[in-house]
């Protein structure tokens, strides 16, 4: 333990400062044109121009909507802006819909979730394929009685994630088609959502297996493959998040500590963390083209 200390240390301050930057680059200015409003800003699951997630909100949101497209095939985004003003909340929903299409090709099964903070009102915009599964008074709904008291409190994780909750069990009961075979960008989409799961399972298993030898690589594989199917709704992705972090471990041998600090430099954790972003969007997520918004949806106060 007394040789452990220094890396335990390195790891810790190097997480700290890797936290303060995000802290730092997360809220950022919502872009606006020459007009005033706002700019639409670039396609992803989850956008964050007001500040208020934080970076681990932010990306549990974005598994959350991920995993729920990876295995009912609709698309939802969330978008959270200051303030839309000037313009209408409705309309800089429809300019977005629009622009994003999100939602399958020649099935439109795209929700647009848009929270003005300042202005303290929240839009559920509904493509036309879903309007049956979400009617305005479902939505209206949804938007006042679930998600309104959350952000009452400044709970927006937490009403986000009520919310969609609540989404997710209306376009279920739709009876959609399934997801067809995913094509390569997907995939790819796929396994990036293992990152985070694999390098945590790495640097914790590296540290486990200096303890207590290879029992302690299948301790971090197990846990890191529990979380990943648990967060991503996969037991599949689970069991390959699993796989990778034993292989790491055990494969890595004495250089996986040395990548972790060893007895000099400093702490250093491979490919980052890669896809995350302070106040803008992840990126790296492509629309099905299919959303056809023209009105359906609900606007609420809180």
């Amino acid at each position: 333990m007394t040789r452990l200390r220094p890396t335990l240390v390195r790891l810790a301050a190097a997480l700290l400062a890797a936290a303060g930057l995000a802290a730092i680059a997360h809220a950022a200015d919502a872009p606006r044109g020459a007009d005033g409003l706002l700019a639409v800003p670039p396609l992803a699951r989850v956008t964050d121009y007001a500040g208020v997630l934080s970076p681990q909100q932010k990306q549990a949101l974005e598994d959350k909507l991920a995993a729920f497209e990876m295995a009912h095939g609709a698309q939802v985004a969330v978008l959270i802006v200051p303030s839309t003003k000037p313009e209408p909340i409705e309309d800089f929903a429809h300019r977005v819909g629009e622009a994003w299409k999100i939602g399958r090709a020649g099935i439109g099964d795209g929700v647009l979730v848009i929270v003005a903070k300042d202005d303290r009102r929240l839009r559920i915009d509904v493509a036309r394929s879903l309007e049956g599964a979400l009617p305005d008074v479902t939505a209206r709904r949804i938007g006042r009685e679930i998600m309104g008291p959350y952000f009452q409190r400044g709970d927006y994780a937490g009403g986000l994630s009520a919310g969609l909750d609540a989404i997710f069990q209306r376009i279920e009961s739709e009876g959609l088609p399934a997801p067809s075979v995913q094509s390569a960008d997907a995939d790819a989409d796929r396994l990036a959502l293992l990152m985070p799961f694999v390098i945590g399972g790495f640097v914790i298993g590296v540290i486990l297996r200096r303890i207590f030898g290879i029992p302690g690589s299948l301790l971090a594989a197990g846990g890191s493959g529990l979380l990943a199917a648990k967060v991503l709704a996969s037991g599949l992705l689970g069991a390959l998040a699993g796989l990778a972090v034993f292989v790491l471990t055990v494969g890595g041998g004495s250089h996986a500590a040395r990548v972790l600090g060893g007895r000099r430099g400093g702490v250093f954790i491979p490919g980052g963390w890669g896809g995350w972003s302070g106040g803008g969007g992840g990126g790296g997520w492509t629309s099905g083209g299919g959303g056809d918004f023209s009105g359906g949806g609900a606007t609420s106060d809180w």
